[in-house]
């Protein structure tokens, strides 16, 4: 039995690519109502409904289905892909203009307080944080993170948001 792969190919040695086809597919104008139903979801269960969340599963046959729900319901809110800067990092950096951090300490905590691989909780969580980043987001760091949600992650994100901040000048 062959799987349907997504935007054309064998993924299985770069999940990466399967993510970003997945991702071109539905961001694709023609694609607007599977894109829309996975941003209603509120939770990584309500993403198991949606037909579009069954494309990357098939692409990504061997990952974890939750962690799997995860990325595609928080991929749904990324509009622009950002290259070249981490997503801590993203958070860290103000809005043009601006001299505070776009995600707030306190924010940013909360985030790294979030249990090891508590989806429920970190869902809406990186749902809301991607949106605070006006929808642009570094696709393969995010999707890294969620699908690596620990203490490693974490030390990670802490480390580029806190070398990032801007400095109060006092």
């Amino acid at each position: 039995m062959t799987q349907t792969p997504v935007h054309g190919g064998d993924h299985k040695d770069d999940p990466m690519a399967a993510i970003r086809g997945w991702w071109d597919d539905i961001t694709d104008p023609r694609h607007r109502g599977d894109r829309a139903e996975l941003r209603r979801c509120r939770t990584p269960a309500e993403v198991a409904f949606v037909p579009a969340y069954y494309r990357l599963k098939a692409a990504l046959p061997t990952w974890d289905r939750e962690k799997l729900a995860v990325i595609a319901g928080v991929l749904a809110d990324v509009e622009t892909p950002a290259a070249g800067v981490r997503l801590a990092e993203q958070f860290a950096r103000p809005k043009d203009g601006g001299t505070t951090p776009r995600v707030s300490e306190a924010r940013f905590r909360r985030l790294l307080r979030v249990e090891d691989y508590d989806y429920a909780e970190l869902f809406p969580m990186m749902k809301r944080l991607v949106r605070m980043l006006d929808r642009t987001a570094n696709i393969p760091d995010l999707v890294w993170g969620l699908y690596r949600w620990n203490p490693q992650t974490k030390r990670d994100w802490a480390e580029a948001y806190y070398m990032n901040i801007p400095t109060k000048k006092e």
